[in-house]
C-alpha cells in the first residue's frame, strides 16, 4: 500500500513540475468600430523576419486568432491601413487595440509593453511641448539653437538612463527587442546605443534586426564627422560608369543628396539644393545626386520634373548606402570637404543653407 502511495505521489510531483500540453495556448482577440471588414483573412506577422505565423477572418466586428506558441515573439496584426496593432505573442490571453496601435494587454510580456511605450509616449508629447516653448521664448536664432542643444542633452541623458533600465531587466527577451527602433534608443548616438547592445544576450544579439541594426550603427561609426569618404560606383544619367570618388575628394566641397522619385520628403529638399547650387557653384561647392532605392527609368522623368540640374549618380541595386553610410531613410544629405573629410551628416532644409553658408565664408 505504501508502494503504491509513493507511486501516486511521485506522479502527482511530477505532473505539477512539468508544464501542461496546454499552457502554450494562445488567443488573440480585437474589435473594430464596424463591420465593413466582415468576411477578411487577416494574419499575424513575426516582424523579425515578416513571416506569416497565423490567420483568421474577421467576424462581424471582432477576430480572434487561436494557436500555440513556444517562444514569444514581436508580431503585428494588421486589418487596415489605420486599423492594426503590435502585439508580443506570446502564451496567455491577449488583446489588441487597432487604434492606440501599440497598446496590448491581458499578459505579462504585453502588459510591460504597454506600459513602456505609452511612457515614451508621455516623453515625447514633454519634449515636443517644451521645444515649442523654447522656439516662442527667443527670438534669436543663436540663443534658441543654444537653448535648444541644452534641453535636448538634458532629455538625452535621461533617456540614457530609461534605457539602462529597461535593459537591465529585459536584455534577452522580447521587449528588449521592441526598444532597439524606440525613439529613447534612436535619440542616442551611436557609440551609445553599440554599448547598450553589447550587453544584450544571445538570443537577442541573434535576430536579424538587432543583427542589422548593429551593423548600420557600426557603418555611421565609420562615416561620422570627422571620417573618411567611403567610395561607392554607379553609372550616370546616359548609363556611364561612375564614383563618388569622381567628385569627392578633388578639391571641392560636395554637397551629396540621397534621394529617389517616390520619396516626397527628399523632393522637398531640392529647392534648397538648387538655392545652394545657384549660388556656389563655380565657387568651390558641387551639389551632387545619389539616386537609390528606385528604378534607374525612373531617374530621367523626375529629373526633369523637379529642375534638377546637377550630376547624378545611380545606385538602385543592393543595399550599398545603408552598407557603407548606415542610412535608413532619405532624404539623407552629406557635406565633405575637399580632400573627401565628412564635414556634417543628415543636413536638411534652411539648416543645410546657414551650414553650407557658414563653410563656404571661410573657403
Amino acid at each position: 500500500m505504501k508502494s503504491i502511495h509513493f507511486f501516486v505521489l511521485t506522479l502527482a510531483m511530477l505532473c505539477a513540475c512539468q508544464p501542461s500540453k496546454q499552457s502554450n495556448l494562445y488567443t488573440v482577440t480585437g474589435e473594430l468600430d464596424d463591420s465593413t471588414h466582415h468576411g477578411k483573412k487577416i494574419y499575424i506577422m513575426r516582424l523579425d523576419d515578416n513571416k506569416y505565423i497565423d490567420s483568421t477572418f474577421v467576424e462581424g466586428k471582432q477576430f480572434v486568432f487561436r494557436g500555440k506558441v513556444d517562444t514569444a515573439s514581436y508580431c503585428r496584426v494588421d486589418v487596415s491601413y489605420s486599423d492594426f496593432s503590435i502585439l508580443i505573442l506570446e502564451r496567455g490571453d491577449i488583446k489588441v487595440n487597432l487604434k492606440e496601435h501599440i497598446s496590448p494587454s491581458g499578459t505579462s510580456l504585453n502588459d510591460e509593453l504597454r506600459r513602456i511605450c505609452q511612457e515614451e509616449d508621455s516623453i515625447l508629447k514633454y519634449v515636443r511641448q517644451k521645444q515649442e516653448e523654447i522656439r516662442k521664448q527667443y527670438s534669436d536664432d543663436i540663443e534658441a539653437r543654444e537653448a535648444m542643444k541644452k534641453f535636448m542633452n538634458e532629455v538625452k541623458a535621461n533617456l540614457l538612463a530609461r534605457c539602462k533600465g529597461i535593459y537591465n531587466l529585459h536584455n534577452n527577451d522580447v521587449v528588449g527587442y521592441s526598444q532597439v527602433h524606440s525613439y529613447s534608443m534612436r535619440w542616442l548616438d551611436t557609440n551609445t546605443q553599440l554599448q547598450i547592445m553589447s550587453t544584450f544576450g544571445p538570443w537577442l544579439k541573434s535576430q536579424k534586426s538587432v543583427q542589422a541594426t548593429i551593423k548600420r550603427l557600426e557603418a555611421l561609426n565609420k562615416t561620422s564627422e570627422g571620417m573618411p569618404f567611403i567610395d561607392i560606383k554607379g553609372v550616370d544619367a546616359d548609363g556611364n560608369p561612375v564614383a563618388l570618388s569622381d567628385y569627392i575628394g578633388k578639391g571641392n566641397y560636395v554637397l551629396l543628396d540621397m534621394w529617389a522619385s517616390w520619396c516626397g520628403p527628399c523632393k522637398g529638399e531640392i529647392p534648397y539644393l538648387l538655392k545652394l547650387h545657384n549660388q556656389y557653384k563655380g565657387k568651390g561647392l558641387t551639389v551632387l545626386g545619389l539616386f537609390v532605392w528606385d528604378k534607374k527609368e525612373n531617374l530621367k522623368k523626375a529629373v526633369e520634373e523637379e529642375g534638377i540640374v546637377w550630376p547624378q549618380i545611380v545606385n538602385v541595386e543592393g543595399m550599398e548606402v545603408t552598407d557603407s553610410y548606415g542610412v535608413d531613410g532619405i532624404p539623407h544629405i552629406i557635406l565633405f570637404a575637399p580632400d573627401g573629410t565628412i564635414l556634417k551628416r543628415d543636413l536638411r532644409g534652411q539648416g543645410m543653407i546657414d551650414t553650407v553658408a557658414e563653410v563656404m565664408k571661410k573657403n
